[in-house]
């Protein structure tokens, strides 16, 4: 693989286009997971456009700054997922990634909400919605 300029987190390109991305960490020692996303650049204010620190971004996560000051860093591995261009498709995907892997309801994440979900999440989508849900996406593939 090519070295980039990515900080410490792993992705198969150059990082830094578009507006931002949506990463996931990896706690290799106790087996859980953290989706987040962060932008490349100030979006307001007196520091609009200005690089943000995303090369050295670990995670807004309070459970997990706790982990990685009493751990080694090397005990967790940080994946961009993917790249988007507009603010939306970043919020859309971070939300997405969290629903499609229900990760506010499994003890295999840290994460326990979802962007402006202020309450915690209590009840798993049905095995029928999904089944409902995958019926019409395939219409949409037709």
């Amino acid at each position: 693989m090519a070295k980039f300029d990515n900080g410490h987190w792993l992705f198969p390109n150059q990082m830094g286009n578009g507006i931002g991305f949506v990463y996931a960490i990896y706690d290799r020692v106790l087996n859980k997971f953290y989706i987040g996303k962060k932008i490349y650049r100030s979006l307001r204010g007196l520091r609009k456009g200005k690089e943000t620190d995303w090369r050295k971004y670990k995670s807004s996560s309070p459970l997990l700054e706790i982990h990685f000051k009493a751990r080694p860093i090397k005990e967790f591995s940080f994946y961009c997922l993917e790249e988007y261009h507009t603010k939306s498709g970043l919020a859309y995907a971070e939300t997405w990634t969290l629903c499609i892997s229900q990760a506010p309801l499994s003890d295999a994440f840290y994460n326990k909400r979802i962007e402006g979900i202020s309450f915690k999440v209590k009840e798993p989508i049905s095995e029928r919605h999904m089944a409902r849900l995958e019926k019409l996406l395939e219409r949409i593939k037709q």
